[in-house]
């Protein structure tokens, strides 16, 4: 099993009956975590959220074991807050910019939207799941294993 807390911290954020509320990163141990790096003022992004935020919904509701984990790229925690109140999954916590850049750094992220799939074991498994995801929006080949084709919309600075 993997620890990913050393990836994301021990608490991320998460939904509980529509609040945001702090949660033990142990909610990910034994599931396929896509690290999904977005922000609210890239065109692209907000394109492509709903498209993942569907697959995400129609996964977790046929009991796959996935999760997804947003890293802001946004300019302020009003933004941060604004964008993450449509997303149903987990987040780092806006105010940890630790680990909010050493993600960045560490899956080589260049642009965004990017989606990195980790397996179980936190194993890079894709770093372009989004074009996966846009090829294969019902998940027919979910974890996406080996579908890296690259392509970014926003250039991060």
């Amino acid at each position: 099993m993997a620890e990913f807390s050393n990836l994301f911290g021990q608490r991320i954020l998460a939904k509980r009956d529509g609040k945001q509320t702090e949660v033990s990163v142990t909610e990910l141990d034994g599931k396929y975590v896509g690290v999904y790096f977005s922000a609210h003022w890239c065109p692209p992004c907000r394109a492509f959220t709903p498209l993942l935020r569907k697959t995400y919904n129609l996964q977790t509701a046929l009991g796959k074991p996935f999760e997804i984990v947003f890293v802001s790229s946004d300019r302020s925690q009003e933004e941060f807050e604004s964008y993450y109140d449509e997303m149903p999954w987990k987040a780092i916590p806006y105010s940890e910019t630790t680990y909010r850049s050493a993600l960045g750094r560490r899956f080589g992220v260049m642009g965004i939207p990017t989606l990195v799939m980790l397996s179980p074991e936190g194993h890079v498994v894709n770093t372009n799941a989004r074009t996966a995801i846009i090829r294969d929006p019902e998940a027919s080949r979910f974890p996406w294993e080996g579908e890296e084709e690259r392509y970014f919309c926003c250039v991060l600075q």
